[in-house]
């Protein structure tokens, strides 16, 4: 079942579950099978560095390791910054009430690379105020934490005219420009095909 985030928006909170708009939701998937000669389905598995060890699909997993080089329990891990200084920790966006208050313009918007795109529902009443400001292309901006972090990632909360609430999760864009006067490098290799230097247009890739 969908889990649900709490917003607030003037003075009226209401709830939305997240439905998560993947590739596969918007373009199908296909699935790739491998069988080997009598029929049977193929099972995926590791070679050890041992050349010799076959570990199957779930045999192998990460994990810490200290300075004592002794076994480290995920629950034991301190975050802390550059200087060793230990960091606060943010509380999920799902323990949260989160209010609606920063509006962004779309070029702010647009300045973030969006990862995650999640359609909302809700069977509650909305503001009819935010409906009206969502549907007139008001964004907003807030911090979006999926589980307790040091760092949030910027989330926007805006609407379509026939009432669609979307929530978009991205990053900050990091674009470097530049100048017609700044010489590109090109490295070229002498010995390689040209047919090879050219990608394949892989339709699983949309």
């Amino acid at each position: 079942m969908p889990r649900g985030l709490k917003f607030k928006y003037a003075d009226t909170e209401f709830e939305c579950k997240l439905n998560k708009i993947d590739r596969r939701k918007l373009y199908g998937s296909v699935d790739v099978e491998t069988r080997d000669i009598n029929g049977n389905r193929c099972d995926l598995a590791t070679l050890a560095n041992d050349g010799k060890t076959l570990i199957p699909y779930g045999g192998t997993a990460l994990g810490y390791i200290g300075k004592d080089g002794e076994w480290v329990e995920r629950a034991e891990l301190v975050p802390v910054d550059l200087s060793g200084n230990e960091l606060s920790m943010l509380p999920s966006s799902f323990s949260v009430v989160i209010e609606l208050q920063q509006r962004v313009s779309i070029e702010q918007f647009l300045d973030a690379s969006s990862r995650l795109v999640y359609l909302l529902d809700t069977d509650e009443e909305i503001d009819p105020a935010l409906v009206k400001e969502l549907s007139e292309g008001s964004i907003f901006r807030f911090d979006f934490l999926y589980r307790e972090s040091v760092a949030a990632d910027p989330a926007f909360f805006l609407g379509t005219e026939d009432g669609l609430i979307w929530m978009v999760v991205g990053e900050p864009s990091s674009l470097e420009y530049v100048g017609l006067d700044q010489a590109a490098v090109c490295s070229v290799s002498e010995d390689k095909d040209e047919d090879e230097a050219v990608d394949e247009f892989d339709f699983e890739m949309l």
